[in-house]
C-alpha cells in the first residue's frame, strides 16, 4: 500500500503472474507495490543453501542465499520456477526471486542521462559535434584547448566545477552518489602530459588497441628505462632515461595492456578520456558475498544473503569503496532474533554484540569520511594543477602517488578495526580457491571500471572479535560463557501485508502450496479430466478488452459467459489444450490429466434444461474411451503416435460396434494360436521380432481386461491399460456406451 520504508533492508511481496508473462510485467507490478521505479530494479534468481558450517550459536552462518542475475533481456516468468515443479500447473507455483533496488542515488540536480557522457546538455551536444570532427589523424601537439576546442572546453570546466561544489560534501554516500564523469574528463585535460616528465599515475586516456579501436583506459605503470648509449665501448650511465607509460584498458584483463611513449600522446594515438570512445551506459556491477572461517575444518564458506551492487565507472577504487563500507553496515544493524539457547538470548551476549555492532558502525563511517575526503582533495589538487601550470611562479608539483600512500597510511591504522576484511576475488571462486584474490585497494589512481570488470566480485571475510568482551564489566565467569561470534546481523524481512493475506490463501502453515482438489477417481495421478471440464464449462467474467455488443443498443458492455453441453453425440472428442502462449512466448504444457478408460459420465456438465437431463436412465451419459493421439516432443517439432482399443470382430473380420465394456467382464478375444501369422500387426520387421510381438499378444489375449494398442507408424503392439494414461496425451476418443441405434447401423459392416 505504500513504499518500503528507508530503514528496512528486505520487503516481501507476493505478486501474481501468469506463466508467460514477460519479465518486463514483472517489474512493473513490483513498481506499483514498492513505489521503486522498474528501471532501478536488478532482478535475481534466489537458492537457498545451507552449509551445515558455522556454529550453533550463530545461526547466521548455518546458511547461504546465493542469487544470480537475470539478463535485462525480457522472458517469460515460467524461467524462474524450479524444472521440478513446472509440469504441475494443478497447484499455484511459487518462485522465490530477489529484486535488488540500484545502490546508487543520483543528485537531482546534476543527474546524468544513462546515454550521456555528461549531465548537461548542451555539452553533451557539443562533444558530440566535435567528435565528428576530431580523429586521431587530426589531432596536434598544442594545448588541450585546441585539441577539442575553446568553446567546448568552458563548457567542460563549467560543468566540472559546478559538480565540484557538490562533489565530496555531507551528503555523499550518505544520500546522494554523484557521477563524476564530467570531473574524469577535466581532470584528464588538466593532467595531460606535453613532455615524458609530466606523466602522471591514474591518467585517464583514450587509447588504441592492438586492433586499433579506440577504448578508455588508465596509465598504470610509469616506466623508466634507460637508452642503451655505449660510448667507446662502455655503458654510458648519464644517457637520457626513456619514460613510458602502461596503459590498462577498462574492462579488459592485463593481457592487453599497451605501453606508450610520449611520441604516442602527440601524434594522437592517445588522447585525452572520451576524445572517441564512448562512456559506458552501464554502471560497474559485481556481486558482494559474506564469508567466514569454520573453526571445525578451517575452511572458508559463504554464508548470508549476498547482493548485487553499483558503482560509477569513473570513481576511484576509494571512493567506490566508501560505497562497498556504507552498504556492508547495513548488515549491522541490532540483532532482531534470537540466537542463544531456548529461543532466549542471554543479557551479557546481547549487550555485547550490540555494543560492538555500534562501534564497527562509527568506524565504518570514519573511514567513509576518510575515503571522500581524500577523493575530493585529488580531484581540486589534479584541477589546480592545470591552473597552476598556466601561471609559472606559483605553480606546484601534483604527485598522484604521494596522495595515494598517504591515504594507504592512514588507512592501515583503522580497517583492522572492521569487523571485517573486503578482498576481491573472482566471480566463479568466491571461496578464492584459485589463489587470485587481493585485498581491495582503496586507491586515488585507479577507477574502480578499471580495475573490476564482469569477472571480479566481492568479498566481505567477517573475522571473529573476542577481544573486544574485556571492555564490558563482566565477571570472569560470564566472559568465559560469551560466545566468540560474528557480528553479522541477516537482513530483517518484512511482509507486505496485502501480499502476506494473499500468501495464506494459496500456501500452507509449513510453507507448501495448497494443493487443488482433484476428482475422487484420479487412480494414475495428475489432474483429473473433470476438473478440466468443469473449469470449461465455468462462468467467466469478460474484461473490458472484451466486452459483449449489445444488439439492441449497439453499445460495448461487460458481462458474463458460460458453456454447458447441451447434447452429447455417440462419438465424443476431447482436445487437450497442450499448448499455451502469449504474444511474444510459447511453451508445451506436458501436466498429466487422467481420464477414465470407461465409465465416464457426462451428467455434471450438460445443461439441466436440456432434453438428455429429463431421462432417469444414466446410460446415455457413459462413455468409454477407444484411443487417444498422442504428441511426443515440443514446440518446434514433435511425432503423434495413436493409441486404440481392440473390439471383438466376427469371423470375417467385422468389428461389433455395439460390444460395450463395463469393467467388470473378461476379454472376449479370441487367443492367438501358435503359428499364426502377425504379419498384419507389425509392418514389414523381421521373424525375430514377430515372435516376440506373438509372445506379447498372447499376454495381453489372456488379460480379463480389453485390448490395447499402440501404432507408432509401422510399428503396431498392445500395450498395458495402465500405460494409455499418460502425460503426452492429445486428443481422446470416447464412445457412447449406449449407441443410438441408427449409428450402430451406420457403422456396422452389412452383408
Amino acid at each position: 500500500s505504500s513504499p518500503p520504508s528507508k530503514q528496512l533492508v528486505f520487503e516481501q511481496y507476493i505478486i501474481p503472474m501468469s506463466r508467460l508473462a514477460d519479465m518486463g510485467d514483472l517489474k512493473m507490478k513490483l513498481q506499483n507495490v514498492s513505489g521503486i521505479p522498474a528501471n532501478r530494479f536488478r532482478v535475481c534468481k534466489k537458492e537457498d543453501i545451507v552449509t551445515g558450517c558455522g556454529e550453533g550459536d550463530n545461526i547466521s552462518t548455518l546458511s547461504y542465499t546465493r542469487v544470480s542475475a537475470l539478463p535485462d533481456k525480457d522472458g517469460p516468468c515460467v524461467k524462474l520456477i524450479q524444472q521440478s515443479s513446472m509440469d504441475d500447473i494443478t497447484s499455484p507455483m511459487i518462485a522465490e526471486i530477489v529484486a535488488f533496488e540500484l545502490t546508487l542515488n543520483l543528485r537531482p540536480s546534476i543527474q546524468v542521462p544513462e546515454d550521456s557522457a555528461i549531465s548537461s546538455s548542451e555539452v553533451s551536444n557539443a562533444e558530440e559535434a566535435n567528435v565528428e570532427e576530431s580523429t586521431a589523424d587530426e589531432m596536434s601537439d598544442d594545448s588541450i584547448d585546441d585539441v577539442n576546442g575553446e568553446e567546448q572546453h568552458k563548457l567542460l570546466e563549467k560543468t566540472a566545477r559546478e559538480i565540484l561544489k557538490v562533489y565530496g560534501d555531507e551528503e555523499e554516500c550518505a544520500v546522494f552518489d554523484t557521477n563524476p564523469t564530467p570531473l574524469s574528463k577535466y581532470v584528464s585535460r588538466s593532467l595531460w602530459p606535453k613532455t615524458a616528465k609530466e606523466f602522471k599515475l591514474g591518467l585517464r586516456v583514450d587509447a588504441y588497441d592492438q586492433r586499433n579501436h579506440w577504448f578508455p583506459g588508465s596509465v598504470i605503470e610509469i616506466i623508466n628505462e634507460t637508452e642503451g648509449d655505449v660510448t667507446n665501448g662502455e655503458k654510458n650511465d648519464d644517457a637520457a632515461p626513456n619514460i613510458k607509460v602502461r596503459v590498462h584498458f577498462d574492462n579488459f584483463s592485463s593481457k592487453w595492456d599497451e605501453v606508450h611513449s610520449i611520441d604516442s600522446f602527440n601524434n594522437g594515438r592517445v588522447c585525452p578520456l572520451y576524445s572517441h570512445a564512448s562512456p559506458r551506459s552501464k554502471p560497474t556491477e559485481f556481486v558482494v558475498h559474506h564469508r567466514s572461517i569454520d573453526r571445525a575444518s578451517k575452511k572458508y564458506h559463504l554464508f548470508g544473503q549476498s547482493f548485487y551492487l553499483q558503482c560509477h565507472n569513473e570513481w576511484s577504487t576509494a571512493r567506490a569503496g566508501a560505497h562497498v563500507l556504507a552498504q556492508a553496515s547495513r548488515f549491522l544493524e541490532s540483532s532482531r532474533f534470537l540466537s542463544a539457547e531456548n529461543g532466549k538470548s542471554t543479557a551479557s551476549n546481547s549487550k555485547i554484540a550490540d555494543r560492538e555492532r555500534q562501534e564497527s558502525q562509527k568506524v565504518i563511517a570514519s573511514i567513509v569520511e576518510e575515503l571522500i575526503k581524500h577523493d575530493k582533495n585529488y580531484i581540486e589538487s589534479a584541477i589546480a594543477s592545470r591552473e597552476d601550470g598556466k601561471n609559472k611562479e606559483n605553480q606546484t608539483t601534483f604527485d598522484a602517488a604521494a596522495m595515494s600512500a598517504v591515504l594507504s597510511h592512514n588507512l592501515s591504522k583503522v580497517l583492522p578495526l572492521l569487523p571485517f576484511d573486503v578482498r576481491v576475488t573472482t566471480a566463479d571462486s568466491p571461496l578464492g580457491t584459485n589463489k587470485e584474490e587481493t585485498p581491495f585497494p582503496f586507491s586515488l589512481v585507479r577507477t574502480i571500471g578499471n580495475y573490476m570488470n564482469a569477472r571480479h566480485s566481492l568479498v566481505l571475510h567477517w573475522r571473529e572479535r573476542p577481544e573486544s568482551v574485556t571492555n564490558f564489566k563482566l565477571s570472569k565467569k560470564h566472559v568465559a560463557d560469551v560466545p566468540r561470534q560474528l557480528l553479522y546481523v541477516p537482513p530483517f524481512v518484512v511482509a507486505h501485508k496485502q501480499s502476506h493475506d494473499m500468501l495464506n490463501k494459496s500456501v500452507k502453515s509449513d510453507g507448501t502450496p495448497k494443493i487443488v482438489k482433484r476428482h475422487p477417481s484420479s487412480a494414475h495421478g495428475g489432474m483429473h479430466i473433470g476438473v478440466c471440464l468443469t473449469e470449461f464449462c465455468k462462468e467467466q467474467q469478460l474484461d473490458a478488452t472484451d466486452c459483449w455488443r449489445c444488439p439492441v443498443c449497439k453499445v460495448n458492455r461487460e458481462g458474463k459467459q458460460s458453456m454447458t453441453l447441451w447434447n452429447l453425440p455417440d462419438l465424443l472428442t476431447f482436445h487437450l489444450k497442450r499448448f499455451n502462449a502469449s504474444s511474444r512466448w510459447r511453451e508445451k504444457i506436458t501436466t498429466k490429466v487422467d481420464f477414465p478408460l470407461t465409465g465416464l459420465n457426462m451428467r455434471q456438465w450438460c445443461d439441466p434444461e436440456s432434453p438428455l437431463c429429463e431421462e432417469n436412465d444414466n446410460e446415455s451419459f457413459i462413455y468409454d474411451l477407444v484411443g487417444v493421439v498422442n504428441h511426443y516432443g515440443g514446440m518446434t517439432g514433435g511425432h503423434y503416435v495413436a493409441t486404440c482399443k481392440a473390439t471383438p470382430c466376427t469371423s470375417d473380420g467385422s468389428e461389433e460396434i455395439a460390444y460395450s465394456f463395463n469393467g467388470a467382464g473378461i476379454n472376449e478375444l479370441d487367443t492367438i494360436e501358435e503359428g499364426s501369422t502377425t504379419s498384419g500387426w507389425r509392418l514389414n520387421r523381421s521373424k525375430d521380432k514377430d515372435i516376440s510381438s506373438n509372445a506379447a499378444a498372447k499376454a495381453a489375449s489372456k488379460s480379463s481386461e480389453p485390448l490395447w494398442l499402440q501404432f507408432d507408424d509401422d510399428l503396431v503392439e498392445p500395450l498395458p491399460p495402465r500405460n494409455v494414461v499418460s502425460e503426452t496425451a492429445y486428443v481422446l476418443f470416447y464412445r457412447r456406451r449406449r449407441m443410438h441405434p441408427a449409428n450402430i447401423a451406420k457403422y456396422s459392416s452389412l452383408d
